[in-house]
């Protein structure tokens, strides 16, 4: 089946909490099925039917590669629906989207379940490379003594993790993370504090005004017990009331 206008049915998605708060313990694949789980209950469609499953994330969890094809299965569609998953940084989500509209243009599929998930909370530390190799070495090491002298040549700079979040959010060609990216933008557009500051104000106050309709698409609390934590997340905490515009 081949049509020339992609259509946005229904969509639902989990609450927006901060960032090592309610949701830490929830990864990515988990948070999307929940959210895939939730639509497919909501739009009653036949999983069978789905032509395949399109998600965006940026740093997909180490345990679940692929991560669009966990979600899918995990959700309960079928074996044979494929899945795929997109990364485009900030507009991974999109990508999937606009990876849904090729697809239908090319005559691939009509009906997608696109998203995007992610976990800000659990992207991991790192090792170095210098003490992941010597952890390799740890690792071989057979007798008491080849463990001893392993062991020996660690430092303590092997202990000090490289941050997984800084990594992702830095230009490796550049150098610039966002926020540096934000002021070279800033600057050469001749975008002023007063300016932005009024733009994200007038956004907060729009989404506030329809705080009600936005709760319609989170479609409940989550609540489950985690390695014996309770996980509770009922409303989205990106929304503050009484906010008001300050000077820089």
């Amino acid at each position: 089946m081949s049509a020339t206008r992609l259509v946005i049915v229904d969509g639902v998605r989990t609450p927006f909490s901060k960032m090592g708060t309610d949701l830490a313990h929830l990864g990515a694949d988990e948070l999307g099925r929940i959210a895939v789980s939730a639509l497919l209950a909501k739009t009653g469609i036949d999983p069978a039917i789905i032509d395949e499953v399109i998600f965006g994330c940026v740093a997909q969890p180490a345990d679940a590669a692929n991560v669009a094809r966990v979600i899918a299965l995990r959700a309960g569609i079928p074996e044979h629906v494929p899945a795929i998953t997109v990364h485009r940084n900030c507009a991974s989500g999109c990508e999937a989207i606009t990876q849904a509209q090729e697809k239908m243009l090319a005559g691939r599929g009509s009906i997608f379940i696109v998203g995007g998930a992610e976990s800000m909370s659990q992207v991991p530390l790192l090792y170095n490379y210098s003490a992941a190799q010597k952890f390799g070495k740890l690792a071989r090491a057979k007798s008491f003594w080849q463990k001893l002298g392993a062991f020996a040549a660690f430092r303590p700079s092997d202990f000090q993790p490289r941050i997984g979040l800084q990594l992702g959010l830095t230009d490796p060609v550049c150098g610039l993370n966002m926020g540096d990216t934000a002021e070279v933008l800033a600057r050469e557009l001749g975008i002023t504090r007063e300016l932005q500051d009024s733009f994200a104000m007038e956004s907060h106050a729009r989404a506030l005004a329809n705080f009600a309709e936005i709760q319609l698409k989170v479609f409940g609390p989550i609540r489950r017990r985690v390695k014996r934590q309770r996980i509770q997340g009922g409303a989205c905490k990106s929304l503050r009331v009484g906010v008001t515009q300050r000077g820089p």
